[in-house]
């Protein structure tokens, strides 16, 4: 036959996609399936018939079987838009090649492609090739659903290496760059070590003839050219390269695979593969091969017989990963709606049950898998015509989400129902709520009855009311309360059930404690008992065989009775016992009642001052002497509002004040004026009589009625005479607060607890020195005072000394003027201005509220500094110019008296050198005077001791030259002061250079910040003879200044003043290794 055959499409293309895979033969005749053909005898003969499977009512098995009893002879091609497994088999069977719309469009082919395919095959003996030699065991295979995918793989493996004649084949999965050698038939042992030469099974797809058959739709060139030697068809080792998917060869060296990674390694002569397509993605090949070249290359069948081998696999992979996913979401799904608390089933469309869960199986009394595909009106025909039907009809019809709730009478059931439609059916969720629906109707009943028994206002009514309740609401029909008499100390039995009430009234009262009403009355807790026969007493208890007994308060109590054991559950207890709690509540506000009349009959005998005033705020009730007061008739004043009674402002005050507490009341919250919210407010009133001058005034503590009563209550008290007290008491005050304020000395007043001491006030003066605000010292103890100079103590020290010796810081002084009642001594504390000296004078005296004290601080830092200055000047200086001032005189006499001779000169030279000390000590009492007139820092800056330090090595290294002078100084060293650091440092290093012995004397400055931050110590250390301790003990206080014991230089005085101005305080120890003297400068450091 030819190429030209004519092409002949049954079936309607409509529907059909507007893709390019559609395109048939431009001269394609169509013709319906149920249209003759034997008009045309040449399309029996000649035609190639394309028939489309997914048109038309009948299926693709019985449309394909007409086709080839239609057309016995001439090739069929079959298509569908979609793959179509089971179709694919089928037109095998028959001899008809079939391929879908999906595959055409991923190898970029059409119809006509197909068709002219068809052809040209048709021509060379295409019907031949599909030989039933190999189709048989291949449809035998795949339609074998018993076998598992991969027991049909293995067998389709040994097929395809017996219809090729190779001795390998497999089938892959390719991942990632990488390929896995899934499962395999290897008659020579070349894979074993290839499938398993990776920890993962797997190789590189570079390293496989695989590469090819996947990279591309003809991997030896376009489709229909020479892939290997000749023409496709031509020549007897040709290579077959044309079908899409596959790849083959006979002869390596003519397809090109020299230089190939996979045929430099593995060599082999004969392949031919298939690419499985899963999902429309590459998932992995379907290969034959062998180590030896074939002698003939691959002919179309074979390449046929690998892509549908491939087609297939595909298809069955994807079939079984929608299977897995289908099942895994059923699963997820059932298990979902197993988990869920509703109860649950599915409709289709047709009203039948397509799902049951257990819950709705239960609720419904009905075994799930019988209703399985049963019709919900024919096996719940008592809903037909109720809100179910109705609601999941108008579902259904109008698409739309559904919610309701119903009664299913068969089964004494109440149902919460939503209902979710969709085109397929109905689902619908359910819950049972019968227990609720109980609760709600029991809850009304009782609503009803309680609101009754809160309108009586009689105890034996309420008692009746109860028996009323315990039948209407819960059916109980036994019942009796008995009420206790105070007086008699008896429960009496004053209501029972109708029908028993012979047999109750036989019954006398009985004390608390007998009987299960007296011992409930008695213990005050409910008693409820499931069967009597379990109590073993001989009591008759009128037929009940279980009960429930309430207690009432004092009032007594409540018992309810069945006939049947087990009767009462715990909605029952809790209705009785909220039965009891509403009737307890009345029967208080009946004994309220009762006592406010009683009251009410006192309060008019009696001398208080109260009133009473409604929700409108009129006077509802009021005392005589409440009138009196008012100078109003009590008469009068009763329906009138209370501020009318009263002048301005206490009109407003009080008017005020009774609006906040009713909205109080009436919001049960604050009112929205915020004061006015107090549940109790107190009004100051005050009214003048006409008949007397003075002015009468009160304090009217208003409060809102208890007991959800709605009203004011008032009670007055006269203050007039209070008034008069306080306000004199308030001049007294006024006249110590001006004296208090006005002494300039620092005063601080303290109340004397048991076991503390708290600041009631301080003055102004104390505040300004100390630096302290008075409010916020008001009411906190003695230890909130920071003023103790205890920043410079040094190790070993207590704080707060400072060299006063014991019994000065603020704890001592307390605890003395405790003791002693009245203290004086001399302190120092640390005020705004720096360290001062204080002369302290404390004094106890009592008052209505308990023991006080006051502490007077006197300044005394001038008086001190001038004394010491003056003992200084006085003893020491004046000491000094004296002898020197003999000693020149005695020199001038012995010149006087020698006069030409060779001594004149030496003593010359003596009255010189005196006179130099002379002016050297006047010097130094100048630089006294300096220091002491600048007396303490009054603003400090913070001064860097290492800058210092470094000027004065540098000062006296250049005077003295011989001396070594090393300096060390952390920089964190930086204390409050001023420049007169420098005079003191360098008076220190210039002693220690011009006392030494040696002739090249060594001083060391050093300084360090101590752990608390608050002081640093600035050390000079020299090699020399050292400080005389008497000297020390001058310098530092501990001795006396005389004639006998006092330091002839001026040095050290200067630099003890400039410390003591600082605040800080000076020390000696031993110097550079243990020679000479080491001068400790203890100073306040910087912040």
């Amino acid at each position: 036959m030819g190429t030209d055959r004519p092409a002949l499409h049954v079936g309607d293309r409509d529907g059909l996609p507007d893709a390019a895979w559609t395109s048939l033969p431009a001269e394609t005749t169509r013709i319906a399936p149920s249209e003759p053909a034997e008009r045309d005898d040449r399309f029996k003969k000649d035609a190639v018939v394309v028939v489309r499977l997914d048109a038309g009512e009948e299926g693709p098995a019985e449309r394909l079987r007409r086709i080839r009893e239609r057309f016995p002879d001439a090739p069929v091609l079959a298509y569908s838009a979609d793959d179509d497994p089971d179709a694919a088999i089928d037109a095998g069977r028959l001899g008809i090649e079939y391929v879908s719309g999906r595959r055409l469009a991923a190898d970029g082919e059409t119809l006509a492609d197909r068709v002219a395919e068809l052809t040209e095959r048709d021509g060379d003996g295409r019907r031949d090739d599909v030989d039933r030699a190999f189709l048989e065991p291949f449809v035998r295979i795949v339609s074998d659903r018993r076998a598992d995918l991969e027991e049909q793989i293995d067998a389709l493996l040994e097929l395809g290496r017996g219809y090729l004649g190779l001795s390998i084949g497999y089938s892959s999965r390719i991942t990632d760059d990488r390929l896995e050698i899934r499962q395999y038939s290897d008659s020579t042992g070349v894979l074993d070590p290839i499938a398993g030469g990776d920890a993962d099974g797997s190789v590189p797809l570079e390293l496989t003839y695989c590469r090819r058959t996947v990279s591309s739709r003809s991997a030896g060139g376009d489709r229909g050219t020479d892939g290997g030697r000749g023409e496709r068809g031509g020549g007897e080792d040709g290579e077959r390269n044309g079908r899409p998917g596959v790849f083959a060869f006979t002869d390596p060296e003519a397809a090109g695979m020299r230089g190939d990674p996979a045929y430099e390694q593995f060599g082999f002569g004969s392949y031919v593969g298939g690419r499985v397509v899963v999902d429309e993605e590459v998932f992995g090949t379907i290969c034959f091969l062998d180590p030896e070249s074939r002698d003939r290359p691959f002919d179309a069948s074979e390449e046929l017989f690998v892509e549908l081998l491939a087609e297939w696999l595909g298809r069955e992979i994807e079939r079984r990963l929608a299977l897995e996913r289908r099942e895994a979401a059923v699963e997820q799904y059932e298990e979902t709606l197993e988990r869920i608390d509703d109860a649950f089933f599915a409709l289709d469309d047709e009203w039948r049950f397509t799902y049951v869960n257990e819950k709705a199986a239960t609720l419904l009394d009905r075994d799930p898998d019988e209703l399985l595909g049963a019709e919900v009106w024919e096996e719940f025909p008592a809903a037909i015509g109720r809100e179910y039907e109705r609601n999941y009809r108008r579902a259904m019809e109008e698409q739309e989400t559904v919610s309701f709730e119903e009664h299913y009478e068969p089964l004494d059931l109440w149902t919460e129902v939503t209902a979710y439609p969709s085109p397929d059916g109905l689902s619908v969720f359910f819950s049972d709520v019968t227990d609720r629906k109980r609760r709600e109707a029991t809850l009304e009943r009782l609503l009803s009855t309680v609101e009754r028994i809160q309108r009586t206002d009689d105890k034996e009514a309420i008692a009746n009311r109860l028996i009323e309740a315990a039948d209407e609401v819960l059916g109980y029909e036994i019942g009796g309360v008995r009420l206790h008499d105070p007086e008699t100390d008896r429960l009496r039995l004053v209501a029972t059930s109708d029908g028993l009430g012979e047999r109750f009234a036989g019954r006398d009262p009985r004390p608390p404690g007998e009987g299960v009403t007296g011992t409930v009355y008695e213990r005050g807790e409910p008693w409820v008992c499931d069967d009597v026969a379990a109590l073993g007493d001989d009591r008759d208890y009128h037929g009940m065989r279980s009960f429930a007994t309430m207690p009432l308060g004092e009032h007594g109590a409540f018992v309810v009775g069945a006939s049947e054991p087990n009767a009462f559950d715990e909605d029952d207890v809790s209705v009785l016992e909220l039965l009891s709690t509403n009737a307890v509540a009345a029967m208080d506000a009946h004994d309220r009642r009762g006592r406010l009349r009683t009251y009410e009959n006192a309060l008019k005998n009696v001398d208080d001052m109260v009133c009473v005033l409604d929700a409108d705020g009129a006077v509802t009730y009021a005392t005589k002497p409440f009138a009196e007061w008012l100078g109003v008739d009590d008469r009068a004043l009763v329906g009138s509002r209370l501020e009318e009674a009263l002048p301005d402002p206490s009109a407003e005050r009080v008017s005020t004040a009774v609006r906040g507490l009713l909205d109080h009341v009436a919001s049960g919250g604050p009112a929205a004026d915020g004061p006015n919210a107090d549940p109790v407010q107190s009004v100051v009133v005050s009214v003048e009589r006409d008949d007397d001058s003075r002015t009468q005034r009160g304090e009217l503590r208003l409060s809102a009625l208890a007991g959800g009563s709605t009203g004011v209550v008032g009670s007055l008290s006269d203050t007039t005479d209070l008034h008069r007290t306080r306000t004199e008491l308030t001049r007294e005050q006024d006249r110590f607060d001006r004296l208090f304020e006005r002494l300039p000395d620092p005063v601080i007043e303290v109340a004397l607890e048991p076991n503390e001491t708290v600041i009631a006030g301080v003055n102004s003066a104390f505040a300004d020195r100390f630096g302290y605000d008075p409010v916020a010292l008001r009411g906190r103890t003695i230890d909130a005072l920071d003023i103790l100079d205890d920043r410079i103590a040094g190790p070993g020290e207590e704080p707060g000394t400072g060299g006063e010796g014991e019994g000065t810081d603020e704890r001592s002084l307390d605890e003395r003027v405790r003791e002693e009642g009245s203290v004086a001594a001399e302190v120092r504390r640390r005020t705004v201005d720096g360290p001062r000296e204080f002369l302290f004078r404390g004094f106890t005296y009592e008052t209505a509220g308990g023991r006080r004290a006051f502490g007077i601080y006197t300044d005394i830092t001038d008086r001190q500094r001038r004394e010491r200055y003056f003992r200084v000047v006085n003893r020491i200086l004046r000491h000094n110019l004296r002898n020197e001032l003999n000693v020149v005189f005695g020199f001038a006499s012995e010149i006087a008296s020698n006069a030409e001779d060779d001594r004149t000169a030496d003593y010359a030279r003596r009255i010189e050198t005196t006179g130099r000390r002379l002016a050297d000590l006047a010097e130094g009492a100048a630089g006294i005077r300096r220091v002491v007139e600048e007396g303490t820092v009054s603003d400090p800056e913070p001064v860097s001791v290492g800058q210092v330090a470094g000027a004065v090595r540098e000062e006296c290294a250049e005077r003295y030259p011989e001396a070594r002078i090393d300096a060390a100084v952390p920089d964190d060293a930086v204390v409050r002061g001023d420049d007169r650091l420098r005079d003191a440092l360098g008076h220190l290093v210039e002693n220690a250079v011009v006392h030494a012995r040696a002739d090249a004397p060594r001083v060391e400055i050093g300084a360090e910040r101590h752990p608390e931050g608050e002081t640093v110590s600035v050390r000079v250390a020299d090699d020399g003879p050292g400080i005389p301790d008497g000297v020390r003990e001058v310098i530092t206080g501990e001795a006396e200044v005389t004639q006998l014991n006092h330091n002839t230089g001026i040095g050290l005085w200067i630099v003890a003043w400039i410390v003591e101005a600082y605040g800080g305080e000076v020390a000696f120890g031993p110097g550079i290794d243990g020679e000479g003297t080491t001068v400790t400068l203890r100073l306040p450091a910087a912040e």
